[in-house]
Order: C-alpha cells, then sequence, then structure tokens
C-alpha cells in the first residue's frame, strides 16, 4: 500500500512538472500575429502582400502602425486608422499608398492636399484602382490611365512588361530593368517628371483584347512618376505589383522598393501606410504563431529536460538504464582483464570420480539404486560444466 501511495504521490509531481514545462515552453515559442490575405496588403506574408516593404520601413525606424485592435467578446480583429484619425504633420511625416480600391472622401482629399502643400510625401501606387480619386482631390495634375499596357519588351507574356528606359534619379538609383505585372500608365500632368518609361512597342489596350488595334494609343508610357504639389511631392508607380513580395526578387524590382522606403523616409521621421482604402474581403484578424523568439540550443535544451524528467519521476526507466551502464561497465573491465591476462595458466580442474562418489553414496545408503546415484552425479557434473562455459562466454 505504501508503494502505491508513493507511486501515485511521483504521478501527481510528474504531471505538474510536465504541465509548467509544457506551459513555459509554448510562452516563449508563440506570439500574436496580425494577418490577411487581401492583394497589396501590409498584414499579408503571402506573394500578393506587401509585409516585406513593411519590415524595410521598420527597419529604418519610421514605421507607424496605422490600425488599431478591436476586442468583441472574444474574439479580436485589426481596424484601419482612417486618414483623418492621424496626427500628420506635413515637416516630418510621409504617407505610402498601395492599391487603394476605395474611394478617397472629399474631406480626406482636402486633407492630403493641405499636408502635401506644406511639404508632405505620399507614394501612390496604383493601376485600376482609386487611385485617380485621390489626385483630383489634392489638385494632382497627373492621372493613372486605369487602362492595361501591353509591351512586346515583356517576360513570359506581354502583359509581363519588362522596362528598360530608366531615368537617373535617387528613386531609380541601380535601377536597369524592371518587371511589371498588368500595368497601367501614368498620364504626366503639368509638372510631373516621368522616371521609367515602358517601350516604343507598347500601347495601351483599351477594349481588353489584349490585340494592338486601329487607335489604341502607342507608347512609350511612363510608369513611374514623380509630381510637385505645393511644397510637397507625390510619386507615382501605375503598377503596386512590382511591390509586392512575390515579385521582390525580379530584376531591380528590390531595388526600386528600397529607393522608394529611403525617398519617403528621407528628413522624415514617420512613415505610415494607409490600409483605410482596401476592400478586404479577407478580414484582418489576430492569431497565434509560432515563432523562432528563443534560440533552438534553449529549445532543445527544454525538450530533452522534460522528457528526462517525465522518465525519471513517472518510471523506472533511467534506475534500469544506470543498472544497466554499470553492469556493461563491470563486464567491459572484466573482459579487459581477461584479455590481457588469458596467456596465464589457468588452474587445471580435477575432474570428481563418479565411480568412487557413487560406490561411497551407496554404501551409506545401500537402501538406495546405484544405477540411478550414477546417472544423478553425472548430470550434476554435466550441468556444472554448462554453467561454468556459460560464465566464461558472459565476461
Amino acid at each position: 500500500m505504501l508503494a502505491l501511495r508513493a507511486r501515485v504521490k511521483r504521478g501527481y509531481i510528474v504531471a505538474t512538472a510536465v504541465v509548467a514545462l509544457v506551459g513555459l515552453t509554448m510562452l516563449t515559442m508563440t506570439s500574436p500575429v496580425v494577418s490577411t490575405t487581401e492583394d497589396f496588403s501590409l498584414f499579408n506574408t503571402g506573394w500578393n502582400g506587401t509585409s516585406q516593404l513593411a519590415v524595410l520601413t521598420y527597419e529604418t525606424g519610421k514605421f507607424v502602425p496605422s490600425f488599431r485592435a478591436e476586442v468583441s467578446g472574444t474574439d479580436v480583429t485589426v481596424a484601419a486608422t482612417g486618414l483623418a484619425e492621424l496626427d500628420l504633420d506635413s515637416a516630418t511625416d510621409a504617407i505610402a499608398v498601395i492599391g487603394p480600391s476605395k474611394d478617397f472622401s472629399e474631406s480626406e482629399g482636402q486633407l492630403l492636399g493641405a499636408f502635401l502643400r506644406a511639404g508632405g510625401t505620399v507614394l501612390l501606387a496604383d493601376d485600376f484602382g482609386s487611385g485617380n480619386s485621390l489626385l483630383e482631390a489634392v489638385g494632382a495634375t497627373s492621372r493613372f490611365s486605369g487602362k492595361l499596357v501591353i509591351d512586346l519588351s515583356f517576360e513570359k507574356k506581354p502583359q509581363f512588361p519588362v522596362c528598360y528606359d530608366i531615368v537617373p534619379d535617387d528613386i531609380t538609383r541601380n535601377v536597369s530593368l524592371l518587371q511589371l505585372n498588368y500595368p497601367s500608365s501614368v498620364t504626366l500632368g503639368a509638372g510631373a517628371t516621368g522616371l521609367a518609361f515602358t517601350s516604343g512597342a507598347s500601347w495601351l489596350d483599351q477594349n481588353g483584347d489584349g490585340l494592338q488595334d486601329y487607335g489604341e494609343p502607342r507608347g512609350p508610357f511612363a510608369v513611374l512618376a514623380r509630381e510637385n504639389v505645393g511644397l510637397g511631392t507625390v510619386v507615382l508607380l501605375s503598377d503596386p505589383s512590382v511591390l509586392i513580395n512575390g515579385m521582390r526578387g525580379l530584376l531591380d524590382n528590390a531595388p526600386l522598393a528600397d529607393n522608394l522606403i529611403s525617398y519617403l523616409c528621407s528628413s522624415r521621421s514617420a512613415v505610415f501606410f494607409d490600409e483605410s482604402h482596401r476592400t478586404y474581403f479577407d478580414p484582418v484578424t489576430v492569431t497565434t504563431s509560432f515563432t523562432g523568439s528563443i534560440s533552438s540550443h534553449w529549445k532543445g535544451f527544454l525538450l530533452v529536460a522534460g522528457v528526462l524528467l517525465t522518465l525519471w519521476l513517472a518510471t523506472d526507466f533511467l534506475d534500469k538504464g544506470f543498472a544497466w551502464a554499470v553492469g556493461a561497465s563491470r563486464r567491459l573491465w572484466s573482459r579487459l582483464a581477461h584479455a590481457l591476462g588469458r596467456d596465464a595458466e589457468e588452474p587445471a580442474t580435477e575432474e570428481a570420480d563418479v565411480d568412487a562418489l557413487a560406490e561411497k553414496v551407496h554404501q551409506t545408503h545401500p537402501e538406495w539404486s546405484e544405477g540411478r546415484i550414477r546417472h544423478v552425479l553425472a548430470e550434476r557434473g554435466r550441468h556444472g560444466r554448462f554453467l561454468e562455459r556459460t560464465r566464461d562466454r558472459s565476461v
């Protein structure tokens, strides 16, 4: 009964230890993650998101979150902060608007217009979305054509133009070729400067048939431009796909993205990413995910420690293993000693005289069968020799 109680107590101890260990390990290996699959979203870590652009900005120390968490019961969701809720300073802030799909209101246009005219900086990357509503509201003269540019200078198919006509500028530093993906074009307004153009073999596919029809405008077309609005600057990119995670490694897309972030951060202390003008088909959610916040060495140590603790407290495996190791060491030592002294003469063992023993036993017990006495003595000798051979092999 006492042994049973001891084992039950040991079971409670090991259960408590394992639960505590697992809990601590999980805390160090998980973290909250904000995620979505929406195109161009900075919360999207997939191929079609811009999370790498956000990380690049964060590494400069100038990324400012433009979202807030909202709790409803046990659910946690993320709501984008509207432009009117941002505390914008034209002298110190910049705004990036990538792939907007919701129109900008008149009040938002007035807010950003004042921000630009007072010296603010805005990056607007759009192709077929709502970017023109912002350009009109802030008083810019350039516009996005909203039509697909098809180019015979392409990669894989004409809808993937390769742009090689690059104007030297801080934004285009180290950029010679750009890989586009279903781009639109920028119609340059007064005071706007084109920085990258499609080839002369490009055209605007106005009817969507993929063919160069009579009357459709022919290139080259600007796909990257900069326009001054008051004291501020708006940078226009007619293909936001250039900035997504999946296209960053193509041609010189990465240097362009890096240059754009450097341009936004230059002489600025805060960069906001506008997520409020995106129609979310997949909502932004807060989930829990595993992370590498602790080193692999510590994770391995915790795992091994938990396993050994469980075996020690709940089973006899470690005790048996220790006993086996001690026995194996002794056997190994015996074999080594035997091997070192195998040339020494073994003491001779004399075989017992079965006939003499049988006669002596029969004299003491005449009622016993002499044949059975001889048989028992012979079997005893054979058994002794077998045990000795077995012992020799084990050593």
